[in-house]
């Protein structure tokens, strides 16, 4: 597979313009002396600069929102990589700010209890951690404190209530408003814990309803609105606009067939198998694949592995020698023979780096085969149809079932167990047509889906509903 440079789309020279009218400005003000409007910052809490294409893409859509809701406001970024975040994002706002107070605090300890406490007490006096008190000071004059949307407040990271509290925290201690908006908090063991971290937000809005349920009673003010992504498709044209700045509008990087499958927080054999079983059964010839990196280095593993298995059954190269690879049976290897009929090599690799610089090659007609939640969003806002390969795990499956309850036709199949199709596309899976504990079905039809994505009414109903409650947030004119 090979990557080539693309031209740089509509939304990068707009940014790039916009750039230079913002520095224009701030040399005119310099050279005569004009004052420019103080503002308290609004502080923004993000799991950004890792990178992530979903988390990067809830930022950028909040980023974009206040530029236009609030000129003249300053914002403050706080996440855990902020160069590489301030790499990526300085063009979406022309007074941002990135930092990892939050995150450096919360770092200190790996338990919930003992980040929570820590946090606080650091953020209430600037002496228990002196290095960072310039930054604690800045966290302490913001407006509005927000945890943005996501999913890192749960089991698999406990440290990062720490963060919630010292939001919390903050908030008391200076009046501003504090508000987390688009949380995941499953897995949660101890929602008593998750509600003490919260106990000083103003507002708390989740993305599925197992988030709700863990907050019911407990006093937090909480509501079940919907993912931040929304959000990021709030754009004049809406999700259709050609030059949407989500979305790619090239024809060599939007092909039929799109995959995006993981190897973190999976078993990459096992999905492995799944994939190459699916991709099997569906026939698609590689120059029609798209293979997209939503985490740079992580999100060609498995996709690499389908290939040798491929490889290897066509009796060519290292995999053949060391016997197939994930699920490969030498010369039984049937499915891999089917792979390698394929030519999965002629596939497209758009590897982060672009994916993020040209946008998400997703359009109607299409069909997307993804592990991760942010493109089952986004490519079903699209038009595209779509299965999701879930995990097996409550933070993914709760994920993709609270797309699927909002309205998304995609069709779903559990890694773990595998599509029991072969070549001839029959489909043995005991209990295909049952429903486990995310109320989302096993994939019954191992033949390609064609239902399409959201519904039009749908999208501009959810798209609607995150600009309402950021306008909530962020009253106009508000400082």
């Amino acid at each position: 597979m090979t990557s080539t440079p693309r031209a740089a789309p509509a939304s990068r020279l707009r940014r790039r313009a916009r750039r230079r009218l913002d520095a224009t400005r701030a040399a005119a003000d310099a050279r005569w002396g004009r004052p420019r409007e103080v503002h308290r910052p609004v502080y923004l809490i993000a799991p950004a600069g890792h990178p992530n294409h979903g988390d990067e893409q809830l930022l950028a859509g909040w980023l974009r929102y206040l530029r236009h809701r609030l000129p003249g406001t300053p914002v403050v970024v706080d996440c855990h990589t902020p160069g590489q975040a301030a790499v990526l994002h300085h063009g979406e706002h022309p007074d941002v700010l990135f930092t990892d107070t939050l995150w450096r605090l919360a770092g200190e300890h790996t338990g919930a209890v003992e980040a929570i406490g820590f946090c606080r007490s650091a953020v209430g006096e600037l002496g228990v951690r002196p290095a960072l008190a310039s930054g604690i000071d800045l966290l302490r004059s913001a407006s509005v404190v927000h945890l943005i949307g996501g999913g890192y407040v749960n089991d698999l990271w406990p440290h990062h209530l720490g963060v919630v509290a010292a939001a919390g925290e903050a908030g008391r201690l200076s009046g501003a408003h504090v508000v987390a908006t688009g949380q995941g908090f499953v897995p949660c063991g101890d929602p008593g814990l998750l509600a003490e971290a919260l106990r000083d937000h103003h507002l708390v809005t989740v993305r599925d309803a197992a988030s709700s349920g863990l907050l019911e009673g407990t006093g937090v003010p909480v509501r079940h609105v919907a993912d931040d992504g929304w959000l990021a498709l709030s754009c004049a044209g809406g999700v259709e606009a050609g030059d949407h700045p989500v979305y790619s509008p090239d024809p060599d990087t939007c092909r039929d067939l799109v995959v995006c499958a993981q190897s973190d927080l999976v078993e990459p054999e096992v999905l492995a198998d799944t994939l190459g079983r699916v991709l099997a059964a569906w026939a698609v010839p590689g120059e029609r694949i798209t293979v997209v990196e939503s985490i740079p280095g992580g999100d060609r593993v498995v996709w690499d592995m389908v290939c040798d298995r491929a490889e290897a059954a066509a009796g060519t190269g290292a995999a053949s020698a060391a016997g197939g690879g994930p699920g490969g049976q030498g010369d039984d290897d049937e499915v891999g023979r089917a792979l390698a009929d394929l030519q999965l090599p002629r596939a497209r690799f758009v590897p982060f780096q672009e994916l993020w610089s040209t946008g998400l090659p997703a359009r109607p007609g299409q069909v997307w085969l993804t592990t991760r939640f942010h493109p089952h969003l986004f490519a079903a806002a699209r038009g595209a149809s779509g299965v999701a390969l879930r995990t097996g795990s409550d933070y993914y499956d709760v994920k993709h079932g609270s797309l699927l309850a909002a309205g998304s036709p995609w069709r779903s199949v559990r890694a773990e167990e595998g599509l029991r199709a072969g070549t001839d596309g029959t489909d043995a899976a005991d209990g295909a047509d049952a429903a486990d504990s995310t109320g989302i079905p096993a994939m019954p039809d191992p033949a390609m889906p064609d239902s399409g994505g959201f519904a039009p009414a749908t999208v501009a109903t959810l798209v609607s509903g995150a600009e309402r409650l950021a306008e909530e947030i962020y009253p106009a004119g508000a400082r």
